[in-house]
């Protein structure tokens, strides 16, 4: 291989953002030559992905539609005073769902010129050359799928979501049947915190802690405390913890946190390029697009096609983070959650939709925000914060392929 162009496409990194693009390209350029490497000896970690149905383009739902494992007709969220089911199609791809059907196109009996290294590591040397296991290995396009490693987590300019979540095998069906997204009905006193409840099936259930803070800490007991309270008042009893996950996702207030990894030299997606929701965290919906922009054109095309796509979403970005900057530096933690109640309160599902989809507009966005403030932001915070959030601040993508918005 050494030397030759043995792969039209080498992605580096195995977890959602590499493994939707070998998917992307298999739907799109299924004569292409792919390689996927991942360090660890697995695909996908532990974890479990979640988005709207209107998330996705439909034109990608064909083929990303095929990885989801759980899919509901909507789902609820509750708050204080307020209780509402959000008419949105909701779904879920585990990582054991996503990583089988990585391996089964890569499979020796498949059609597809898809090859997966596990348990190997992998250095990028150029936009077209990697080195595995000390063989230098050429590629029409290098994709770093890597990730954010911990060490390069943005700690200025940043908030975080913080989440802890246990699977559950039940001794009896669990009572409800659509997820709870949101459950904010504990106390608030110190941020923003709720529980996640996903059944995934009738007797089996995820249950997640989640907490926006501002660190990037959290606190394994209260999770578990969390989470016992709501089995408590369940009244089901469990068989066995099936899986415990964990983690903590950037929600950027400015733009240098925001920017992605800035020493990648290949096309980077996923969080390393700043491919993710800010607001939400949810990775899905932009994951997706990063990887059908890549897949639809030649490799030589590919890192215009993403520079395109990130200028097509500057606005959606900027505004992103000036709802974290109101969150994080203009809202006392104890007041946090009115932000969300509000959220759900005042818009209806299209409006939602769009959000969650990366695809608000102007209308949109004033609707979020024009309104009764909550407790503790006022007007001229409120303005400052506003100004600085302005969309020509936004930049394309860097030459590593980093989003810079």
């Amino acid at each position: 291989m050494s030397g030759s162009k043995a792969f039209d496409y080498v992605i580096v990194g195995g977890g959602l953002q590499g493994c939707l693009l070998v998917h992307a390209l298999a739907h799109h350029q299924p004569k292409a030559r792919v390689l996927l490497v991942e360090r660890g000896e697995t695909l996908c970690g532990n974890h479990t992905w979640c988005f709207h149905e209107s998330d996705v383009d439909p034109a990608a739902r064909r083929w990303v539609g095929e990885l989801a494992r759980h899919r509901w007709a909507g789902y609820w969220v509750q708050f204080p005073s307020l209780l509402k089911r959000i008419d949105l199609p909701y779904l879920c791809i585990p990582s054991e769902a996503l990583r089988e059907a990585t391996h089964e196109i890569a499979s020796e009996d498949s059609d597809y010129l898809i090859k997966v290294r596990t348990g190997v590591g992998c250095r990028i040397e150029s936009a077209t050359r990697v080195t595995l296991g000390g063989e230098a290995i050429d590629a029409q396009l290098v994709v770093d799928c890597r990730g954010l490693p911990r060490s390069a987590t943005p700690t200025a300019g940043c908030g975080f979501q913080t989440f802890r979540g246990v699977e559950f095998e039940l001794a009896a069906d669990w009572p409800a049947t659509e997820p709870t997204v949101m459950d904010a009905l504990a106390d608030q006193t110190e941020g923003f915190e709720f529980l996640y409840e996903l059944p995934l099936r009738p007797r089996r259930v995820l249950l997640e802690y989640t907490r926006f803070s501002d660190d990037s800490t959290c606190d394994p007991a209260r999770a578990e405390a969390a989470i016992n309270q709501r089995l408590a008042s369940s009244g089901v009893e469990t068989l066995r913890r099936v899986r415990t996950e964990a983690g903590c996702l950037p929600m950027p207030y400015t733009k240098e946190a925001a920017s992605g990894a800035t020493d990648r030299v290949a096309l980077a997606g996923g969080y390393a390029g700043g491919w993710f929701h800010a607001a939400t965290g949810y990775s899905v919906p932009l994951a997706v697009r990063f990887a059908d922009a890549v897949a639809k054109v030649e490799p030589a095309s590919a890192a215009a096609a993403i520079e395109s796509l990130a200028r097509s979403e500057r606005f959606q970005r900027g505004f992103s983070r000036f709802l974290n900057r109101l969150l994080f530096r203009l809202v006392s933690p104890g007041h946090r959650w009115k932000i969300f109640r509000r959220f759900y309160h005042v818009l209806p599902s299209e409006r939602i939709a769009r959000f969650y989809a990366h695809r608000f507009n102007w209308a949109d966005a004033l609707r979020i925000v024009v309104g009764r403030p909550p407790t503790g932001l006022t007007p001229r915070r409120f303005a400052s914060s506003l100004l600085n959030a302005r969309p020509h601040h936004a930049t394309a993508p860097s030459a590593s392929g980093a989003a810079s918005p």
